[in-house]
């Protein structure tokens, strides 16, 4: 990790597959990760009246000339999209390969693919950053036996718009030979997030195609010319559906929409009453840990339901307990603090595209497994033909919530055979998907929403964002260009910043989020989501003035006074810069009591409440520890099946453990 004073070591830490990674399988240690970040971990934060600029070219120093550890030079090679989210980028040392060839980072780059004709370096690195995405699956479609076939996209007839942006198909028959190289949870998926070679997206059944082939949409899947397409990696399936959660944007835009107030409260207090019950019976407790994914892999929430069969309290146990209460209270502190309130009439998955021509203009199809684990109990199968509303996430600009027409198509139909995503229609002036936040079907998400009672009384007009050309070079991109890039982007990266204030201008101003400050943001936003593509940046003086005060529900912790809006206008300092911050970096804000929908949710969640009267409910803890009551049952258990516990050696069995836990 890379902080401005010093350079610290971490790990070895495992790091899911990546192109690179597969491609030198027997020279892991050769490549590293590194971090730039501040002292304390975290992203080196945007502080407006503090220039950073020494630090930034500290960290451009370190990405040119490379890093020594332990005799070797690790140079910088490349970084994927979310990588340059959380500013960390892979470096490589040189290396004799198992072919005896010397390997570095010019090497790799080269056998990746041809990046000259690509002269913006934003543009140049993401394509890079292509073979560094997470692809935990490889399937070997050469020794498969899978063709690739080209197709064209599906346009509007003046060619301005594309429906299948992002997409391509997969026969059965392929489908079955990707199957058998994915494990079991994801053995039955339709949809596949893939990277073959240049190629980037989505790839959904088309049961109609005969043999091994997969179909590319050359123009929109096909972003470098590459000779590498031996193996192609699985990035992410569509093996089961995702809850939907509000958040603080979408509930905004649903409450401007005219949304009744009431079907949010009961939404939250649904999930309220959940958290209560957790831990009444170890049967909810096992449920509830199982649907948050803690402790599934280790077994945990089968272990405290057998221990509740033979009679045992997990709670008596500190650990465990102390497992159960954290993850209540992230749940308690996530509804409170940041609105992520789940919806039991709504579903998120994967976005492709009707290849049949089945759905016109404005329709779509869901369809997800109800019985999966994921959602089951937790999501109400209610969703039938008719209006339903569809969105993604991050929804700034009011038209982001658009509303379609779920279309079922008969029985027999190629369309059903696909599972667990949404499809779009081909047909109309402009696809839905670019309607939804700029959306594509390159592997976005998208989430369906067919309660009756969200269902608001007005809609509004997507934004359509002009396309601005970013520069080019008049020469072949370097790797000091990109590293160029990464440094401007940590310096420039203010999205978060955007989107925090965007909320505080969506409940002060009396529009909302249809407030000219708030549509201007939602636009700046869209431009910073797509800097790490365009290498076009906003800047932070080109946002909104935002007010001398804040919403209490932005309060990091309970604001010790809430004041009334007209009252701090009267004793604020009109000399007080929104930027100014004391002595110890902490920002002056004053906060006032907000009386939208986020208000009143916020302080509908008492979790201090919750925590003393429902979490934490009392437990014996005399007598034996749970694990002498549970080696006192086994022992007992043991000797009614005949078996003396003086046979047991289980120093014999710590070798077949390492090698269990080593797989």
């Amino acid at each position: 990790m890379v902080t401005p004073t010093r350079i610290t070591l971490h790990g070895p830490d495992a790091e899911s597959m990546n192109r690179v990674l597969r491609m030198f399988p027997n020279h892991s240690d050769y490549f590293m990760r590194v971090i730039f970040g501040d002292e304390d971990g975290q992203d080196l934060a945007l502080t407006p009246n503090v220039k950073n600029t020494m630090i930034f070219e500290r960290y451009r120093k370190v990405l040119k000339d490379g890093i020594l550890v332990a005799g070797r030079r690790f140079e910088f090679l490349g970084f994927s999209h979310s990588s340059l989210r959380s500013h960390s980028a892979w470096f490589v040392a040189a290396f004799v390969d198992d072919s005896l060839n010397l390997q570095n980072n010019d090497t790799i780059i080269k056998s990746l693919g041809d990046f000259s004709d690509i002269r913006i370096p934003a543009k140049c690195a993401a394509r890079i950053g292509q073979a560094f995405s997470e692809t935990p699956y490889a399937v070997p479609i050469l020794k498969c036996g899978i063709n690739i076939d080209y197709i064209d996209d599906v346009k509007t007839a003046d060619g301005k718009r594309v429906f299948s942006d992002g997409v391509g198909t997969i026969s059965w028959d392929a489908m079955e030979e990707v199957w058998d190289h994915l494990p079991k949870a994801s053995s039955e998926a339709t949809c596949f997030q893939v990277r073959l070679g240049g190629i980037k997206g989505m790839l959904s059944l088309d049961s109609r195609l005969n043999g091994k082939v997969i179909c590319v949409r050359k123009e929109s899947m096909m972003k470098f010319p590459s000779k590498d397409q031996t193996e192609m990696g699985i990035c992410d399936t569509a093996s089961k559906p995702m809850r939907t959660v509000l958040n603080r944007q979408t509930i905004k835009i649903l409450e401007d929409m005219g949304t009744n107030s009431e079907w949010f409260i009961d939404q939250q207090n649904k999930a309220l009453n959940l958290l209560r019950n957790v831990t009444t019976t170890a049967a909810n407790t096992s449920a509830f840990l199982k649907y948050q994914l803690v402790g599934t892999t280790a077994g945990l929430p089968r272990l405290i339901r057998y221990l509740s069969t033979i009679g045992i309290d997990y709670r008596r146990e500190r650990f465990m307990k102390s497992v159960v209460d954290h993850t209540i209270l992230r749940e308690l502190r996530l509804l409170k603090h940041k609105a992520r309130i789940p919806v039991d009439m709504g579903v998120t998955l994967f976005g492709v595209m009707d290849e049949t021509g089945f759905l016109e203009e404005g329709q779509i199809y869901v369809t997800f497994d109800e019985n999966h684990d994921n959602i089951q109990g937790r999501v109400k199968r209610s969703l039938k033909d008719g209006t339903v509303l569809v969105t993604r996430s991050p929804a700034l600009h009011p038209g982001d919530i658009q509303l379609a027409e779920m279309r079922t198509p008969p029985q027999g139909h190629p369309l059903r055979n696909l599972k667990n995503c949404i499809i779009f229609s081909q047909k109309g002036s402009r696809d839905l998907p670019s309607q939804l936040s700029g959306g594509d079907l390159d592997g976005d998400l998208y989430s369906v929403f067919w309660d009756p009672f969200v269902i608001p009384k007005q809609y509004f007009s997507p934004a359509d964002y002009p396309r601005v050309k970013p520069p080019e070079l008049d020469r072949v991109v370097t790797r000091d260009d990109i590293a160029d890039f990464f440094v401007n982007f940590m310096e420039a990266d203010i999205l978060g910043l955007i989107a925090n204030r965007h909320q505080m201008m969506a409940d002060y101003c009396d529009e909302g989020t249809l407030s000219a400050d708030c549509v201007k943001l939602a636009e700046m936003h869209s431009t910073a989501v797509d800097y790490s593509k365009t290498g076009i940046s906003v800047k932070h003086q080109d946002m909104p003035k935002p007010p001398r005060m804040r919403p209490d529900f932005l309060a990091p912790a309970p604001p010790t006074r809430l004041y009334d809006r007209g009252e701090i206008d009267n004793i604020g300092d009109p000399n007080e810069d929104e930027d100014d911050e004391d002595g110890m970096g902490m920002a002056k804000y004053k906060y006032y009591m907000s009386l939208k929908i986020l208000g009143e949710l916020y302080r509908g969640v008492d979790e201090k409440k919750i925590w003393a009267k429902d979490v934490q409910r009392p437990v014996d803890m005399s007598g034996p520890s749970l694990w002498d009551q549970l080696n006192t049952h086994v022992r007992t258990a043991l000797r009614e099946e005949g078996y003396s516990t003086l046979d047991i050696n289980y120093m014999r069995q710590i070798d077949h453990a390492w090698k269990i836990r080593d797989l």
